[in-house]
């Protein structure tokens, strides 16, 4: 048992040792209007004390870090904090949001962009923790990428199948998740990113030119129901989506 998950553990961090390497450059990554859309919808506050959870290269904290009072970037992965900026205000460690490590009640917000869906194990328990260490009134912020209608997420699933170990929330479950871990007045919020480039975005992500190509063709060969679903647009040598994410902001 203790055999199989140190091998987990050494696929995980082989995986993200090869994604730090073009993380940033992900185009939903440095997408400034969907960062914008994840910030305005926290309504930060200089005295506020953040932690930015999945941190990953730092993005959401170092946007976040000059008009609040101080944030913290927890990741799993030292090869992805190793791409982070450790200036100023902002201070990143290698830690699990599962396992305690803040006292009850400390922090005024929580973040969390595009990271729930790589908590595999005890997901509801992350959840939960968050809820923990946030004040009495804290918010949490947190955002997922979801299929654009209910009728396509077994391709959804089928396609991120070759590309990763990952979940897949529709609203509904992010809603559910946050209201079991105690959140209540949650609002939720839909970004759209227009003409997602699903060259770069496979371009970009470590795959194998063999994966990436099974990806691509399952993107143009889709069904009717699935092509209409994400406006997609096939050009002379790229597919073009629209991508959509969902912030949800909950309270303490």
């Amino acid at each position: 048992m203790k055999s199989g998950r140190k091998e987990s553990s050494s696929q995980e961090e082989r995986f993200w040792k090869v994604r730090s390497q073009k993380y940033n450059n992900l185009k939903w990554v440095k997408d400034n209007s969907y960062l914008n859309s994840f910030v305005s919808a926290g309504n930060f506050k200089k005295t506020d004390l953040v932690l930015d959870v999945g941190t990953g290269t730092g993005i959401v904290a170092h946007a976040i870090a000059p008009i609040v009072k101080e944030v913290i970037g927890l990741d799993k992965s030292q090869d992805m904090l190793e791409h982070s900026n450790w200036q100023g205000n902002k201070y990143f460690i290698k830690r699990d949001i599962r396992v305690p490590t803040f006292y009850e009640g400390v922090f005024d917000k929580i973040t969390a962009r595009m990271v729930f869906h790589h908590i595999l194990e005890n997901t509801q328990k992350a959840m939960n923790e968050c809820y923990r260490i946030l004040k009495k009134g804290g918010k949490m912020i947190l955002s997922e990428g979801v299929p654009p209608v209910p009728g396509v997420r077994q391709d959804y699933v089928k396609i991120f199948r070759l590309k990763e170990k990952r979940l897949t929330f529709l609203e509904d479950d992010l809603t559910r998740m946050m209201k079991k871990g105690g959140f209540k007045k949650i609002t939720l919020h839909t970004h759209m990113m227009r003409n997602f480039s699903v060259r770069d975005w496979l371009n970009n992500s470590g795959l194998p030119k063999s994966r990436q190509k099974k990806i691509y063709d399952m993107h143009v060969n889709g069904s009717d129901v699935f092509r209409k679903a994400y406006n997609m647009k096939i050009t002379k040598d790229d597919c073009l989506i629209d991508v959509k994410n969902v912030i949800l902001v909950g309270e303490k």
